[in-house]
């Protein structure tokens, strides 16, 4: 509001252009070199020195920053398999730990012959299908 009340003269006008071109090296007009040192250009050239101190903050590079996105890319892949391998590993115990108590309680409740029948199975049996399995997939992919 004091700023407005005031009503400027054509030659502070004058002295606050030709002192703002000075500042920007950009000198087009010769204005009285006592008129350039008056109160009112003196006060004025502080205020463009400080504006200047003040921009001078923005010029520095403030927001350097050394990030490895690459770097965390991997980080966040390892903890996201880390979390999956524990999940697995979790689940395998609980089916296991379910599959041979319902066993268990299978061969206490028929007898000792599931014992024998299903080692016979798992002795004999499952490798000569492994290996049938084995061979297919291997001639599967040679061709």
């Amino acid at each position: 509001m004091k700023d407005s009340d005031k009503i400027k003269d054509p030659l502070h006008s004058k002295i606050e252009k030709a002192l703002i071109d000075e500042f920007y090296n950009e000198t087009h007009e010769k204005v009285d070199k006592i008129l350039m040192h008056s109160d009112k250009a003196l006060e004025f050239k502080s205020k463009l020195d400080s504006t200047n101190i003040k921009m001078d903050v923005f010029n520095d590079d403030i927001f350097d920053f050394d990030i490895n996105t690459l770097g965390i890319i991997e980080q966040g892949e390892a903890i996201r398999e880390n979390r999956k391998d524990k999940t697995e590993f979790i689940l395998f115990i609980l089916v296991s730990f379910f599959i041979l108590s319902i066993y268990a309680l299978a061969i206490i409740i028929i007898g000792p012959k599931l014992l024998i029948i299903s080692q016979i199975i798992i002795l004999i049996i499952f490798p000569w299908i492994g290996m049938a399995t084995m061979a297919i997939k291997r001639n599967g992919s040679e061709t």
